[in-house]
């Protein structure tokens, strides 16, 4: 028979396919570090070099050049890595090492990773002159793995003693065990490497026992990312272990990581739409971290829906705000804009340890970044940006308003960072003025809010609005604490001076207001009800509205202005975006997103109103979108403000933190309405840019009605 028949022959056999698979396999990792850049590089050298110095310890050199000599006689035209037993299990090996040590560098562990790995060991396995040995030190060593683990628990004193008395057992144990184990199955003495390998493997596996509580919860949730990952996206659990807070800026974050924050399907998909969008930084690029809650508690039986009712839209309104700025900035500058998406979990409670996160990805964030929105003005957050700050990272807030214990300033008052929005002492001073002229001759305020002292928003606008009230004749205010303070003096037939009731307090609590004040007022209704700019949030919900029973005008404050007050060319802008992304709202193709408040003889008022959120979410009632929604005007300018404003360049790298944030500036920055115009200087911006809007609805349980101006009592 031919050389050539001999060869195809030869590659029929089990035992050279596996021989094949392992170097093709290695040479395939080989090719994928490289393309990896130097985290793969370095990789291979570890392995390598950590390789060669154990067989100089061990004195192999010998016979190692014995084995590389040795060839087989019945494939003789096979190259030797293929036709050698030992050398393809030695391919296999290390290539396995390499993606451990990949793994190890970058952080990210991968559905194919793990696949590969698993296969390179089987054949690794299968490949060893002794499948019985194998079996025997892979068992003894997940057998008193497990044990180490459980005997720990039984051990007195500080944690590093305990792991010291058992990983001696861990080492001491398996191999003692293991000559008589070997004895019994009756297989060959183990050698110095066989009892070597035996230790190692019991107490990796011990070690990962032992830190269960660091990594299991996570990887069980989908909720974990190697502690040694060099890219940005960064997960962790919540104690219950039931969400994710943490970084993320790609579509596939590894195996073991969330493809997406939350349990909501639109806004799931909304994430993984921005995600799928970003690129691998260059220079000059800007990267955005926008920080806020997408997760909450889940409702027992449904983990879709929070436990309190509560829903998101005002975040997906800045979400798309996002999206439509990554192909905006994309088209019309020679850079790009990568988001990161970074979820502090239910009421921001993770927003410290968010910021902690991005400092230690700073490296990774590229030399332009900023950090937008921060959810809720809580105590939580204002740690979280002035930790950023510390670090030289500016924070726009879009809208944060909270000015406890500076009225009129805003919520940071620091260098770097940049509120669009007033302070809240501008809306109680606005309430004032207008109740002022509607009751001339005096009024009381009852202002509504549970205290909450970690609640910098809602405590702050309580002491704001008894201060702006004060001094007008004629005119009291009073806090009420509880909802069952609120009586009957509310309503519009009571006799006395005019009561006007204002909400004060966070969103999840205004429905159960509303009940109460149909409880106290019966068949009339309250006189008058104003409520704050939280309230937004209830309105911006078409479900929360429609269930509503209350049959009577609200006016509220709005995070932002409507599609009336947009210049022309961002309206153009904007247009363009939302008929691109026509499939996120269930708009036809060729359809057109109109704006109601600009129709002919809207005169305020919002016809029909269905919000960008309110096409993508109703599902038994569609509608066409006619409204951009209140919180997405003052993300998308926060992104203009952001590209604008920091430099192309970072300094050399020698400029401290105050210094870089004092240093940011900008001139007359036309953002996207007619009245907002940004100037920076010094780091800090001179004038808001988002103006104090007072809306109304009527009746509140009907969501297709809303006007962009008071109601008629307050005009």
């Amino acid at each position: 028979m031919s050389d050539r028949g001999r060869l195809l022959r030869s590659l029929l056999t089990a035992d050279v396919l596996l021989r094949v698979a392992a170097v093709v396999l290695a040479g395939l990792i080989v090719v994928r570090s490289l393309l990896a850049g130097a985290a793969g590089v370095w990789s291979m050298v570890l392995v390598l070099a950590s390789t060669a110095a154990l067989w100089a310890a061990v004195r192999l050199a010998a016979r190692v050049r014995v084995v590389l000599t040795e060839a087989t006689a019945d494939a003789p035209s096979l190259p030797s890595f293929i036709a050698d037993r030992p050398r393809s299990r030695l391919a296999a090996i290390l290539a396995l090492l390499v993606l451990v040590v990949h793994a190890a560098i970058t952080g990210y562990v991968g559905v194919w990773t793990i696949m590969i790995a698993v296969l390179l060991a089987a054949i690794a396995a299968l490949l060893s002159p002794n499948l019985r040995l194998v079996l025997v030190l892979g068992t003894t060593a997940v057998v008193f793995a497990a044990a180490t683990v459980f005997v720990a628990t039984f051990f007195q004193g500080s944690t590093e003693a305990r792991a010291l008395v058992v990983s001696l057992a861990a080492v001491v144990l398996p191999v003692l065990v293991s000559d008589k184990l070997v004895g019994l199955f009756k297989q060959p003495a183990l050698t110095t490497t066989h009892h070597a390998v035996l230790a190692v493997l019991t107490l990796l596996l011990g070690f990962l026992g032992w830190t269960r509580a660091d990594w299991l919860p996570g990887v069980m949730h989908n909720c974990y990312t190697l502690p040694t990952s060099t890219g940005i996206t960064m997960l962790r659990a919540t104690a219950d272990g039931s969400r994710c807070y943490g970084l993320l800026d790609t579509a596939d974050a590894g195996v073991f990581a969330a493809a997406a924050f939350g349990r909501d399907p639109v806004t799931t998909a909304l994430e993984r739409r921005i995600l799928a969008a970003n690129r691998p930084l260059e220079e000059g690029d800007l990267t955005v971290v926008w920080l806020g809650a997408l997760s909450c508690d889940p409702l027992p039986g449904d983990a879709t829906r929070c436990a309190d009712g509560r829903d998101y839209p005002s975040e997906r309104d800045q979400l798309r705000a996002m999206l439509f700025a990554q192909r905006h900035i994309e088209e019309t500058t020679d850079h790009r804009l990568h988001v990161v998406i970074a979820d502090a979990t239910q009421d921001v409670r993770h927003a410290d340890d968010i910021a902690k996160m991005i400092i230690e990805r700073r490296a990774a964030l590229g030399s332009r970044v900023a950090v937008i929105g921060g959810g809720d003005s809580r105590d939580t957050t204002q740690s979280a940006i002035n930790r950023l700050l510390d670090a030289g990272i500016p924070f726009i807030a879009p809208n944060l308003l909270a000015d406890l214990g500076a009225p009129g300033r805003p919520f940071v008052d620091r260098p770097g960072y940049l509120q669009l929005a007033p302070p809240n002492l501008a809306y109680a001073e606005h309430t004032a003025g207008l109740l002022s002229a509607e009751f001339p001759k005096g009024f009381r305020l009852d202002i509504y809010q549970h205290p909450s002292p970690t609640d910098l928003y809602t405590t702050s606008l309580v002491n704001d609005l008894l201060a702006a009230v004060r001094p007008i004749a004629g005119a009291s205010a009073r806090h009420v604490a509880a909802l069952d303070r609120i009586d009957e003096t509310i309503c519009a037939d009571a006799e006395g001076p005019p009561t006007v009731t204002y909400f004060a307090d966070r969103w999840t609590r205004f429905a159960e207001f509303v009940q109460r004040l149909k409880e106290v007022c019966g068949h009339s209704r309250p006189r008058l009800v104003i409520a704050d700019g939280s309230v937004s949030r209830f309105m911006a919900n078409y479900q929360l509205r429609a269930v509503s029973t209350a049959d009577w005008p609200v006016d509220y404050y709005v995070g932002g202005p409507g599609c009336s007050a947009l210049t022309d060319p961002s309206l153009d802008v904007l247009t363009k975006q939302i008929q691109h992304f026509h499939g996120l709202f269930g708009m036809a193709e060729n359809a057109t997103f109109t704006c109601a408040d600009r129709a002919p003889g809207a005169n305020g008022e919002l016809r029909d109103a269905c919000t960008l959120d309110a096409a993508a979410k109703r599902a038994s009632q569609p509608c066409q979108p006619n409204d951009l929604g209140g919180f997405l005007l003052p993300a998308w300018d926060a992104v203009l403000l952001a590209d604008a404003v920091l430099p192309p360049v970072d300094p050399d790298g020698q400029q401290a933190p105050a210094d870089y944030l004092a240093g940011l500036k900008v001139t007359g920055l036309q953002l996207s309405t007619r009245e907002s115009v940004a100037y920076v200087y010094r780091g800090r911006l001179q004038d808001p840019t988002v103006p104090v809007l007072l809306w109304h609805v009527d009746p509140l349980n009907d969501p297709s009605r809303v006007w962009e101006l008071p109601s008629p009592a307050l005009r």
